[in-house]
């Protein structure tokens, strides 16, 4: 998919944000937005800012772990709008810790929203999207951690290993289908968001905060939302199935060269490529 103007974007975990920088990013590009969220005071200041541009928006407060929640959600979606056209399956949480430390509820609650919520929005828009037989694209949020494990992260890292998993097998199944439907797999680097907050006792605001506050801004390797979306809508236009905010190629070569060679895993720090 090449051009936007006039088409229709679905983002969740829009209101801060990875997915408030796609929406904002949607809106420059002419399209149409839907956005989803828990936080319905960022959401609506989001929706706001948009809709003072120019820009058709819908909202709902919607939690993508809730399989009926996303089947209404999209219903409504295409009442208002008709096709999807790009599909962002972005909501995400952070849980940090030791593996031994979590408990089973606390599992279910990031497999929920991290593995099942991507799922959700799966099964909820891209039907009605193949049926249209028009070009579409559906980008999957996982992270670096769908690629490469790290200390204190066991179920981040088991959630976005599986993201990858689910994204790679449905571009194998559209192209089964020959479908015009194209899917992604987006790997960011460390990115200035809120992923964080709950974990710091943030709750929701009116306003989203800005990158340029963000605790980590100016931190190296640290790059906004926006330079992010841009990185985004680049790998759509491209056509990729790998969309990385921060290549890494050498680190991972190393990673992939070690596993070959059947050596124990040990945890290196990752490095990023010099250039994007």
């Amino acid at each position: 998919m090449e051009q936007f103007e006039g088409k229709v974007a679905v983002i969740t975990g829009a209101a801060s944000g990875i997915g408030r920088a796609l929406a904002q990013r949607c809106a420059s590009e002419g399209m149409q937005v839907a956005l989803a969220d828990v936080h319905p005071g960022k959401l609506q200041a989001v929706a706001t800012e948009l809709e003072e541009s120019g820009c058709k928006v819908l909202t709902g407060v919607v939690n993508v772990a809730d399989a009926e929640q996303m089947n209404a959600f999209a219903a409504q979606c295409r009442a208002t709008f008709g096709d999807i056209h790009l599909l962002f399956n972005n909501a995400g949480i952070l849980r940090v810790g030791m593996t031994w430390q979590h408990t089973a509820a606390d599992w279910e609650k990031i497999l929920s929203v991290n593995v099942l919520g991507v799922v959700n929005g799966i099964n909820a828009f891209l039907p009605a999207m193949i049926e249209a037989q028009t070009d579409a694209h559906i980008v999957n949020t996982g992270s670096v951690g769908s690629l490469v494990a790290a200390p204190g992260m066991a179920q981040y890292t088991a959630c976005k290993m599986a993201v990858r998993g689910i994204t790679e097998t449905l571009a194998y199944d559209l192209a089964a289908l020959q479908s015009p439907v194209a899917v992604s797999l987006l790997c960011p680097g460390p990115v200035l968001t809120s992923i964080s907050d709950e974990l710091l006792g943030i709750t929701d605001s009116a306003a989203a905060t800005d990158a340029a506050d963000h605790l980590m801004a100016g931190e190296p390797g640290f790059i906004t939302p926006q330079l992010c979306a841009d990185r985004v809508f680049a790998g759509i236009r491209a056509n990729s199935f790998w969309i990385f905010t921060h290549p890494f190629k050498g680190y991972l070569r190393a990673k992939n060269e070690a596993m070959l060679e059947g050596s124990n895993p040990r945890y290196d720090e990752v490095t990023f490529d010099a250039n994007p």
